[in-house]
């Protein structure tokens, strides 16, 4: 038997079409549908038009595609699973067809069929592209040396072309999840149907790998057709944008470095695409210039790509002179290209943009969380609103903050996060702080989580309905993740913020914070090494050097940039709060050991950071405990995350918890937690607060 997968996504008119077409092929399929919505009259409209015997699962909140199909398969009991969008639809035969083409070869793992864009069959889809960062390469090259590019593009039309006009079925490295036939035992070979770290898009892509290094076949039918009303919505890219970079990270090493030399490369050669005649803002579906009293072999390629990769196929036997109205309707509000190819191999090529005002496309993207909270008037903050936040900040705290720390940590930012109104007056903040970090080598943006707090009348809605969740989810669909601004993000929440965040379904834990405290060490003065204050006007070339060092010793780590920038700024500079830099170095040779930043308390001295590689840690930490016998202090401590905790402590230190967790924002798509867990260098100097 059978079972059929399909997510819904407010399109239950589309998603019944779907189902109705696969029991009018094969009447004993069990057919399951997921409604992703989160919207009870969508799932009381599926309800009430899907037919008896249909299986309907309503979650609880947007899973993503690829979670939404795990889920469905929990409940599939056939031996074959269907995968179909529900903007597709099964011609007759089909599922015979595909289910033939699996039991006639035990090595087959998948099979799709020949993808039409429009009922009649005139207009048919490419087959997919393995993706890979030497198939990203060869796209960029081909967007900017024309030679190459209209080899590139001419050589995957000849490859579509023959898979799609086969007479058998055709081996394929990569096939689509919009319609696909999966052996169950393919599926559990493979490890699962849909790593559920991708939201939407590249989980198939990821599949199509696993289910190779596997050993299984992965073919196209051309003899059996399904309809896919595929819409170009360029409102998608970011989800697009934001899975390529996880599937890319997670299959193939070294490709951030390999993805950073091609950013470089495509900044120092600008694009050169083919040659096409420019026909400038469509409305109407343009006419293309073409002598249509030739008959003959015609061809067709309608991209949204200026190379034609991937494009659409129309096979006639007069001149194509126009875009039928079926699929001029499904093309979203971007620029298109098309390469007609005349029956004598003279080519005609053409370009045209789709202005937004005049696109229709079906609501299938994924709608921002703050578009669903309609009680609450959700907006940026900006500088302007300081003395509205600083209010709210004593209102949510029960101190002050004053101006002049206000202005520091925001220092040149606006937007500094977002705000939450009721009536025109702030009831919830969640602010942001750039921080330049090193994630495993690279550097990125990330952005310090600070200053998050709700007004305490209005504290009471701990759910997706309160103010809370309206301003972190709205923070993260702004500005984290992959794709955005920065891309991932770090703080130190208080235990009933963090809590209320995880059972939000915002945060995953990735790490948690330890102190570290040690006694005074009554020594002689040391001969091997001294400790200076370091001087502002020396002091840079010394903490380059010590930064260089640590970062070439981290590469596998996360960690915060410490260049001599950030200690000016986060140190020297700081408005209300005195720290000691101090400059240890060997005496008789003068090398850099390494800087410890210190704050003197009344009875403690607080370690905040540390600049220096791993195996110097020792000998700061000496000298540390020389300098709190010397002020009179009773003991020093540090916070530090728990992976390094050992390291510092050394054999004189006491590790004990502080019940601070370090949370991973999972709302939005970024670098899963469990590439995270325990690899964050973090100090007490890297919270906003000490």
């Amino acid at each position: 038997m059978i079972s059929v997968l399909i997510v819904n996504y407010f399109c239950h008119s589309l998603t019944v079409r779907a189902v109705l077409s696969v029991l009018a092929d094969d009447p004993s399929s069990q057919v399951i549908v997921v409604d992703n919505s989160a919207d009870s009259s969508e799932a009381g409209s599926l309800r009430h038009a899907l037919p008896p015997g249909v299986e309907l699962v309503v979650a609880p909140i947007n899973l993503g595609f690829g979670c939404a199909c795990n889920q469905a398969l929990e409940h599939a009991t056939g031996e074959y699973i269907l995968l179909l969008n529900p903007d597709a639809f099964i011609l007759p035969g089909c599922l015979k067809q595909l289910l033939n083409t699996m039991q006639a070869d035990l090595s087959i793992g998948a099979v799709s069929p020949v993808a039409q864009w429009d009922e009649a069959g005139d207009f048919l889809l490419p087959p997919g592209q393995m993706q890979t960062p030497a198939w990203e390469w060869m796209l960029a090259i081909g967007q900017r040396f024309s030679v190459f590019g209209n080899w590139l593009s001419k050589r995957f039309r000849a490859y579509a072309w023959s898979c799609l006009s086969a007479t058998r079925p055709v081996r394929q490295r990569m096939l689509s999840a919009v319609h696909m036939l999966l052996r169950r035992s393919a599926i559990e070979n493979a490890g699962g149907l849909f790593d559920r770290s991708f939201f939407m898009y590249y989980e198939d892509t990821d599949l199509c790998r696993r289910l190779a290094k596997s050993g299984f076949k992965l073919v196209l039918d051309p003899a059996a057709r399904v309809v896919h009303e595929w819409r170009h919505d360029p409102a998608k890219a970011e989800y697009s944008v934001a899975s390529r970079w996880r599937y890319m990270r997670k299959n193939f090493t070294g490709f951030m470095l390999l993805d950073r030399w091609r950013q470089t490369f495509e900044r120092h050669f600008p694009q050169r695409p083919l040659l096409f005649q420019d026909l400038g803002i469509c409305a109407t579906a343009p006419v293309f210039d073409l002598p249509d009293h030739q008959n003959g072999r015609w061809l067709l390629e309608l991209s949204p790509s200026p190379l034609l990769i991937p494009a659409a196929f129309y096979r006639a036997t007069v001149a194509p002179v126009r875009i039928p109205a079926t699929v001029w309707g499904l093309l979203g509000p971007a620029r298109y290209w098309a390469r007609v190819t005349h029956p004598d191999g003279r080519e005609s090529g053409y370009v045209w943009k789709i202005p937004q005002s005049v696109a229709n496309p079906e609501r299938m993207t994924p709608q921002p969380v703050a578009d669903t909270m309609q009680s609450w008037h959700l907006d940026l903050a900006h500088p302007a609103d300081e003395a509205a936040l600083l209010g709210l900040f004593q209102m949510a705290f029960g101190h002050e903050m004053s101006p002049e720390l206000w202005r520091w940590k925001y220092q040149g930012l606006d937007p500094l996060g977002t705000l939450v109104r009721r009536n025109g007056v702030p009831v919830a903040f969640y602010g942001g702080m750039p921080r330049s970090v090193q994630l495993f080598g690279v550097a990125v943006t990330a952005v310090q989580i600070g200053d998050v707090m709700v007004l305490p009348q209005e504290r009471g809605i701990l759910t997706r309905k309160g103010p809370f969740f309206l301003a972190a989810a709205s923070f993260s669909e702004r500005f984290v993740g992959q794709g955005r601004e920065h891309a991932l993000a770090f703080g130190f929440p208080s235990e009933r913020h963090y809590r209320l965040g995880v059972h939000l379904g915002l945060y995953e834990k990735v790490g948690e914070i330890m102190r570290v405290t040690w006694p005074p060490l009554h020594a002689r003065p040391s001969y091997r090494v001294t400790v200076r204050p370091l001087e502002r006007k020396k002091g840079g070339a010394m903490v380059e050097r010590l930064w260089r060092e640590m970062s070439a010793a981290m590469q596998d780590q996360v960690i915060g940039v410490r260049d001599w920038a950030y200690v000016q700024r986060r140190y020297l500079d700081h408005p209300v709060t005195t720290y000691q830099v101090h400059l240890i170095r060997f005496r008789w040779t003068g090398t850099p050991v390494g800087i410890i930043v210190i704050r003197i308390l009344d009875d403690e001295v607080e370690l905040l950071d540390i600049i220096a590689p791993p195996q110097r840690v020792a000998v700061l930490v000496h000298c540390l405990r020389r300098l709190a016998c010397s002020l009179g202090k009773t003991q020093a401590y540090a916070w530090i995350t728990r992976q390094h905790a050992s390291l510092i402590a050394g054999e004189s230190g006491e590790i004990m918890p502080t019940n601070i967790p370090l949370p991973n924002i999972c709302w939005t798509l970024g670098i899963p937690a469990s590439e995270l867990q325990d690899r964050w260098w973090l100090m007490g100097g890297d919270s906003d607060s000490r």
